[in-house]
């Protein structure tokens, strides 16, 4: 008996404003929507300034939909888009700061997650994210994480180095994730892999590209595609995913699919074990928000697309921020794993239990270590 795919109104809605943000063009609304209940979902799913782009094109082209948010729902929006963008803006110039400080010492900043995809964003401002994520290197291409921490204590800044893959940093409102691994290293096999290529790839740092024109750098092309699919997966496996992954990836393969060998990309996928997961977000970003490929050798066909759409809506699988401490998160994550089995099964394409025991090994049977 196959699996059916419910996907509710508004969810619907919302799905339509981010391919209509992303497309650039202004494409009726075919729903009847609760306009409250479609911005309270674009909040929890970290889109509401992508979404408030679609509904400015629509009103600028005087667009016929189905339905339309009222005037004073549309000011709602619009302040909850300026919020994002101020919020955005402020830790942008902190995260600057930080990488002055670091500059100073002969320190190279590369930012990873939401800072450096915002870029691929029709407009940067409405790429929300929380902690800046970052990797330091040294003049000869080391890692230099334990000099940050020393640098951030010697300025004041409150500094937790107490788990391995990396450290906190308080400045001002601004988390800083201060990464000595790029992945969950300590559990080996291809996660350990992965956190290798992306040193190797980086290398001494003389030919990466700087972030708009800032002290900020970035991982190179094909290192950064491959993160951002780990990245991804781990969420979607360990404590479930958000709509702003899809529409991270979907900005990221518009921008960067005639810039990218394929078949090299795919045999690396294969490697880390992300090719099963690279085609479910291909055709998530072709199906769903509106990409159009232009190399007919990139597979966007994954029959479990729409079902990762739906997990990512309606799982009640998040771990963190419960206050509930640190057991409470490493059973849930366990839990998560035997209660959506048909994640590992059908789209990471590995062995459930084995990944529980890898998780089991790496988090609760050994001590935090720097080194691997």
């Amino acid at each position: 008996m196959s699996y059916k795919v419910v996907i509710d109104n508004s969810a619907s809605t919302l799905l339509q404003l981010l391919c209509i943000a992303l497309k650039g063009q202004a494409i009726a609304v075919l729903n009847e929507a609760d306009w409250l209940e479609v911005l309270s979902l674009a909040q929890k799913q970290g889109v509401r300034g992508v979404a408030y782009e679609a509904l400015e094109l629509l009103s600028q082209e005087k667009v016929s939909c189905a339905s339309f948010p009222n005037r004073m729902m549309l000011m709602q929006w619009y302040a909850k888009a300026a919020f994002v963008e101020k919020k955005i803006a402020k830790y942008v110039e902190h995260a600057k700061d930080i990488a002055e400080l670091w500059k100073q010492h002969g320190i190279k900043t590369i930012v990873f997650k939401g800072l450096a995809r915002s870029r691929y964003y029709p407009n940067p401002a409405h790429r929300e994210f929380g902690d800046f994520d970052c990797y330091l290197i040294d003049e000869h291409g080391n890692c230099a994480y334990r000099q940050g921490n020393e640098m951030a204590r010697e300025k004041g800044f409150v500094v937790d180095d107490g788990w391995y893959k990396h450290s906190h940093i308080i400045y001002n409102d601004l988390t800083i994730e201060n990464h000595q691994y790029f992945t969950s290293a300590r559990r080996g096999g291809t996660d350990k892999a992965l956190h290798q290529y992306m040193v190797e790839a980086i290398g001494d740092g003389t030919r990466l590209e700087r972030l708009n024109g800032t002290d900020l750098y970035v991982l190179p092309l094909e290192a950064e595609g491959l993160f951002m699919l780990y990245h991804s997966l781990i969420h979607f496996l360990v404590e479930g995913i958000n709509l702003r992954h899809f529409v991270d990836w979907a900005c990221w393969i518009k921008a960067n699919q005639d810039k990218i060998q394929w078949k090299e990309f795919y045999s690396q996928c294969k490697r880390f074990r992300l090719d099963g997961f690279v085609d479910v977000m291909n055709t998530i970003a072709v199906k769903y928000l509106g990409v159009e490929l232009h190399d007919k050798s990139i597979f966007a066909d994954s029959k479990f697309a729409e079902r990762t759409i739906e997990s990512a809506l309606y799982d009640d699988s998040s771990i963190y921020n419960r206050s509930k401490g640190q057991w409470y998160e490493r059973m849930h994550v366990i839990g998560n794993a035997f209660r959506y089995s048909w994640k590992f099964r059908d789209v990471a394409r590995y062995s459930m239990i084995g990944y529980v025991w890898q998780f089991v090994y790496g988090y609760l049977c050994r001590q935090e270590k720097t080194e691997i």
